[in-house]
């Protein structure tokens, strides 16, 4: 019964730590847009971006 309870544990902490690491990725995901910062412009296409 110990060793199943003590598996239970170990598998909810792994669930919870990859669920804290998905809501962070989906957060910092949406925060820098990853395909906008490959592209280089020139200082008038910069300045004419929208924020």
């Amino acid at each position: 019964m110990g060793s199943w309870l003590m598996l239970l544990v170990v598998l909810s902490f792994v669930f919870a730590i990859l669920g804290f690491a998905a809501v962070l990725y989906y957060f910092l995901a949406q925060a820098f847009h990853s395909k906008e910062a490959l592209v280089i412009d020139t200082p008038e296409e910069a300045l004419e971006r929208k924020i």
